[in-house]
């Protein structure tokens, strides 16, 4: 799976977590961090980051 393709399972699953099963972001985050151990988001300076590796992600407007 490819780094992009990764990081678009995690943010479906994310916001399946919050938006259809009404977890809070924090359980969501850790619930995936057990399946994407991987992949972390930094909301704060919007960056997808991969074993340290960092990804900018375009979104679609």
């Amino acid at each position: 799976m490819s780094d992009e393709e990764l990081i678009l399972n995690y943010d479906q699953k994310f916001w399946e977590l919050v938006e259809d099963k009404g977890y809070s972001y924090r359980k969501a985050r850790r619930i995936l961090k057990k399946k994407y151990p991987s992949v972390y988001y930094d909301a704060q300076k919007d960056i997808w980051t991969i074993n340290g590796k960092v990804h900018h992600v375009e979104e679609d407007k």
